[in-house]
């Protein structure tokens, strides 16, 4: 409920409390504000991209006050002096001072008002098609232009720039917006003086001059009924204006006596949330745990060079004694290689890849040998001093018991 406070010989200001959940989201959206900001300004570029974004929106607005100042008319003492008196007298009763330049525009049958500010100046912007529907309804005209100055008065918009990264975090900075329009809500009927004119004034807005001071309130209150379902729920968490059956309710509490508050739509929207949030994340469950060591498998699979058989088929476990001549063959051809890369080099190959490249080179025209089992070359490892072959064995695994090695002398084990 709005106060009124003063002090002898001055004159009277009303004060409004505002939305309990305005302070609160405040808080919320500077905190994340100024986080991205640090994140900005620990990525230069970053910086630079809201740097440009700045500049750009700094223009838009100037353009769009350019516009204002001077294609819109100024209220003053020779210009409209009834409604000029009329916003002087509020923004006392509201103790603003300089009182915000006030303009009267026309904006194609919007019925709409705004408040804004260009470096230091405040203004206030009347579409006069909504004075116009407002007509002879002096408490609905005062709700309008009390909802502007209430702007004003509430500090909405100072800090811009510092608060705006936080706008761009969902469900924050659309609530923290409708939180400020309850707030200016109060602002305007505390300074129009009558509540239930504050009411008709935004019934206006809903239905229009003709049709709107016979808008059935009660009704119209109860009409926010049909917005409790989980889609229309997130539509207005979304939104950075409350509806207007909305702020109807909460400007006059009496039209919705004995209503009980239902939780049906939140706890749906609530709902569908946390399934969506839960796919991504079930997602993100699946490829760490079942299909990345599959990945990782794979990528180590490919690290292996492989190399068509061609000519002779490899051999499967069912041919054992077939593929163990196999292999003992295969190791003394690479034993010869070796050798006669020593004779060259006056060293062994250094690994697998300068081993068959010595292969190629030695021995044109050849086809290296593959291993039986899997199919793949032989492996090779050097230390300098010695070297080994080594094949994966019948299982077709590395590394395991029945692996077949030969080692050290040019010349396979037995095998």
């Amino acid at each position: 409920m709005p106060t009124v406070t003063g002090e002898p010989g001055r004159r009277e200001r009303i004060a409004v409390e505002r939305w309990p959940s305005e302070l609160p989201l405040f808080v919320f959206l500077l905190v994340a504000a100024l986080g991205v900001w640090c994140l900005l300004a620990i990525s230069i570029v970053g910086l630079v991209y809201a740097v440009f974004i700045g500049i750009f929106l700094f223009v838009a607005h100037l353009l769009f006050v350019t516009h204002v100042r001077g294609s819109a008319v100024r209220l003053g003492p020779d210009q409209f002096p009834e409604l000029y008196s009329r916003v002087q007298s509020l923004a006392a009763d509201a103790g603003l001072d300089p009182v915000p330049e006030a303009y009267l525009m026309q904006a194609g049958g919007s019925l709409n008002a705004l408040a804004t500010r260009f470096l230091r100046s405040r203004i206030i912007v009347l579409f006069s098609d909504l004075l116009d529907a407002c007509g002879d309804d002096d408490a609905a005209r005062d709700m309008v232009i009390g909802h502007e100055l209430g702007h004003h008065k509430a500090g909405h918009l100072s800090f811009m720039w510092l608060l705006a990264p936080g706008w761009l975090v969902p469900f924050l900075g659309p609530a923290y917006s409708r939180a400020r329009e309850y707030t200016c809500d109060r602002y305007g009927a505390a300074l129009c003086g009558d509540r239930r004119g504050a009411v008709r004034g935004l019934a206006i807005l809903a239905a229009g001059g003709r049709l709107g001071p016979e808008v059935n309130l009660e009704a119209f209150a109860r009409q926010r009924s049909h917005l409790d379902t989980g889609w229309m729920t997130l539509g207005r968490w979304l939104s950075t204006y409350p509806p207007l059956s909305d702020r109807v309710a909460a400007l006059e509490p009496s039209l919705v006596a004995g209503e009980r508050a239902s939780v049906r739509g939140p706890v749906r929207a609530l709902s569908m949330l946390g399934c969506a949030l839960a796919v991504p994340v079930a997602a993100a469950v699946l490829a760490g745990t079942v299909l990345m060591p599959k990945y990782l498998a794979l990528l180590d699979t490919l690290k292996e060079p492989r190399v068509e058989a061609s000519g002779v088929a490899a051999q499967t476990a069912d041919e054992p004694d077939a593929a163990r001549a196999q292999v003992a063959e295969d190791f003394a051809l690479l034993t010869e290689l070796v050798e006669d890369f020593r004779r060259q080099n006056g060293a062994f190959p250094a690994d697998v890849d300068e081993l068959y490249a010595a292969w190629y080179s030695l021995r044109p025209g050849v086809e290296a040998p593959l291993d039986p089992f899997d199919g793949l070359q032989d492996g090779y490892y050097s230390t300098g001093d010695s070297y080994s072959f080594w094949t994966s064995g019948p299982d077709g695994e590395e590394a395991t018991e029945d692996d077949i090695v030969a080692t050290g002398e040019f010349a396979p084990i037995d095998v």
